[in-house]
């Protein structure tokens, strides 16, 4: 399986197609700065595995409406990844942003669901976000710049519904 990791969002081309993020010309957020300066927030059990089980996914390709095991688009792994700890999410990047309670970017912690009109990643902590990006690029590893929400799923949450996967 190839592993690859995107290190500059600025030299990427992204495809039109799939779960490419909307042009956005603001500076990084905070996360990638909040990071390497050391303020991370611990991260949970479950956010843990639910990023062990995206990492895994890392170098498989992307393709629309996929949820895996071969291939996956942005809200299929994101799904796929909260699943694997008994968690169901909304199925749509729309949905996800109607539906799931919202954090604010500067308490986003690993497991958290990054949102960009149209697509959704999960943050990996240290600053880093592992998404189905596009398809010449599939599930990667890479900055976690420029989110414009982000959304914690919860077990309580009646929008968070118990899984049976």
């Amino acid at each position: 399986m190839r592993v690859l990791t995107i290190a500059g969002v600025g030299l990427l081309s992204l495809s039109t197609a799939g779960c490419a993020p909307a042009a956005r010309n603001l500076p990084p957020q905070s996360l990638v700065a909040r990071a390497w300066a050391g303020r991370e927030p611990p991260a949970t059990a479950r956010g843990e595995a639910v990023v062990a089980f995206a990492w895994a996914q890392v170098g498989h390709r992307y393709c629309w409406g996929g949820l895996g095991p071969s291939c996956f688009d942005c809200s299929g792994l994101v799904d796929r990844a909260w699943g694997s700890v008994g968690v169901r999410v909304p199925r749509t990047t729309g949905e996800i942003a109607e539906r799931l309670p919202e954090v604010p970017l500067g308490d986003v912690r690993m497991g958290d669901i990054l949102w960009w009109p149209g697509h959704v990643g999960l943050y990996a902590g240290n600053g880093w976000v592992i998404d189905a990006l596009d398809t010449p690029h599939g599930v990667v590893r890479r900055p976690a710049t420029t989110p414009y929400r982000a959304f914690r799923p919860s077990t309580e949450s009646p929008q968070a519904l118990s899984a049976s996967y």
